[in-house]
């Protein structure tokens, strides 16, 4: 049974990685923008979800890995899908 993760065990890493980034009002890493809902209902497009830079479904032994957890918006890790984040274009050179 090695690499099922517990869903308690999964909570308690969500919990504690939500409130490290709240505590910083971290921004969505996906589309950069600091306006997640922390405690906006399921699903909801701003809400926050809990996104694996490595999908969990691919690397099940990373899915409780700090380095691979990052911020981001219902809509925008549901869009990521269960693919891998793809790099970044680097920063715009002027606010739109």
């Amino acid at each position: 049974m090695a690499g099922i993760i517990s869903d308690r065990a999964y909570r308690e890493f969500r919990a504690d990685m939500k409130h490290r980034w709240q505590a910083v009002n971290a921004p969505c890493a996906l589309c950069g923008q600091a306006d997640i809902d922390w405690d906006g209902p399921a699903n909801a497009p701003k809400s926050f979800e809990l996104d694996h830079r490595k999908a969990r479904k691919t690397h099940p032994d990373l899915a409780l890995e700090p380095s691979n957890a990052q911020p981001s918006h219902s809509r925008c890790n549901r869009n990521k899908s269960h693919g891998d984040q793809r790099p970044g274009i680097g920063q715009t050179s002027e606010a739109f």
